[in-house]
């Protein structure tokens, strides 16, 4: 017990000092996303299942300090260019769907999705910097099993140097005033 409150923090497994999860994408589908779907055993359970269409991504579990989280969760069945509606926004398909080769062959199919939310004072919906990759499994023999689960990588973005220098004017001129 007293070892589980060392790894877990905010719901999500927390890597000792030094450690960082970073797979590539092969790794992602092969070793972790294949397995789950088989119901197999998993390398590390390190990825935690959470429905992140159910919440905004500020509220997701795990550390908010890492650039990158990952979780698994059931696949939404809607078609690509829909969009996902989630706590207080929705998430929207920016780029079309893209193959993901392992071993001369399709593993899996990954797409980007951004979030757009609202804030409190208006109704209107705004492009986040929040952004989700999915990945899904591609290339086996179909099954019901395979296609219910999905990989989600949720990362925030940086903001682009101009959009940072114009903030940075603004607030001199406000300051100047």
């Amino acid at each position: 017990m007293e070892v589980e409150k060392r790894i877990m923090v905010n719901g999500g497994m927390k890597l000792p000092v030094g450690y960082r999860f970073h797979p590539t994408e092969q790794e992602l589908i092969l070793h972790y996303l294949l397995p789950k779907a088989f119901a197999s055993p998993l390398p590390s359970s390190i990825i935690p299942v959470f429905d992140v269409f159910f919440s905004h991504p500020l509220t997701f579990p795990g550390d908010q300090e890492e650039r990158q989280r990952y979780f698994f969760c059931k696949k939404r069945q809607e078609v690509s260019r829909i969009k996902i509606s989630s706590g207080n926004g929705y998430w929207k398909p920016i780029r079309r769907e893209r193959e993901i080769i392992a071993c001369g062959r399709t593993v899996g199919i990954r797409r980007t999705l951004v979030f757009h939310g609202t804030n409190n004072s208006s109704s209107n919906y705004n492009k986040t910097r929040w952004c989700m990759t999915e990945y899904c499994l591609a290339g086996f023999a179909p099954t019901k099993v395979l296609g219910e689960w999905a990989v989600y990588n949720v990362y925030k973005r940086k903001e682009s140097k101009g959009r940072r220098q114009r903030k940075s004017r603004v607030l001199l001129r406000i300051s100047n005033f």
